[in-house]
């Protein structure tokens, strides 16, 4: 999710587009290998969450604190994203901040009998997010056109999100998680090609940042999904 103002959508000068194949090449390379530390540090997290944290001991404030945390951490970053070393330590953080609720999550489903539906949301997730990719490295297009329109349907989908946590309806819910799933199945699209075309070369971790965003949206409102069509909402 473009969270910086190097990734609006503005072709940017001295962006990665002006870099020749080679430093390209090394440039998305350093992308996706922290993308991929992230998501490593996130599930071995989750693992010792799933493992060490006891249900009986959890209550809604944890959650909020863990969101809470989240948020500061991401807001911290977006004024950073330029400054080596404390960048990359603050992705770190928001890994494992997002890993702790992720095993927390997975011990609830587990244990109330959906362990199932969060394998396959993980699968799908993965799934969704590596064709998606795939498709903008291989076509080369730039989705950056998609930036405002993306931008609203977020605040709608927050809007959304905050009418729901009031109103109990299934409809809602429902109309809730397909909308989330689309949104950021957008986003992938929208900030894959920005690693690829606009954002600067100094800017790796912010779009490493951007994709772990996306695919954690993706993955959370799938798992949404699953569970309302399972009936086990």
């Amino acid at each position: 999710m473009a969270m910086l103002k190097s990734v609006r959508g503005e072709r940017i000068a001295d962006g990665v587009a002006s870099l020749d194949i080679s430093e390209r090449g090394a440039f998305i390379a350093k992308v996706y290998n922290y993308l991929f530390g992230a998501v490593a540090l996130m599930v071995i997290t989750g693992f010792v969450a799933y493992k060490q944290i006891a249900l009986e001991s959890i209550s809604r404030g944890f959650f909020w604190g863990l969101f809470g945390a989240s948020m500061l951490v991401l807001v911290i970053g977006m004024f950073s994203s330029r400054v080596k070393g404390l960048n990359l330590v603050l992705f770190g953080i928001y890994a494992i901040l997002e890993g702790v609720f992720l095993g927390v999550l997975a011990k609830m489903y587990v244990t109330a009998g959906l362990g199932s539906i969060f394998a396959q949301a993980a699968v799908l997730s993965l799934l969704v997010f590596g064709g998606l990719t795939a498709f903008v490295h291989i076509t080369k297009k730039d989705f950056s056109f998609m930036g405002g329109f993306l931008f609203v349907m977020l605040l709608l989908l927050i809007g959304a999100g905050i009418v729901g946590f009031f109103i109990k309806s299934t409809i809602l819910h429902l109309g809730i998680a397909v909308g989330g799933t689309a949104i950021f199945s957008m986003y992938i699209l929208f900030d894959t090609s920005q690693v690829i075309h606009r954002i600067h070369e100094d800017e790796a971790v912010t779009g490493a940042w951007m994709l772990f965003i996306d695919l954690i949206g993706l993955f959370l409102y799938l798992l949404d999904l699953l569970t309302i069509l399972s009936g086990r909402d």
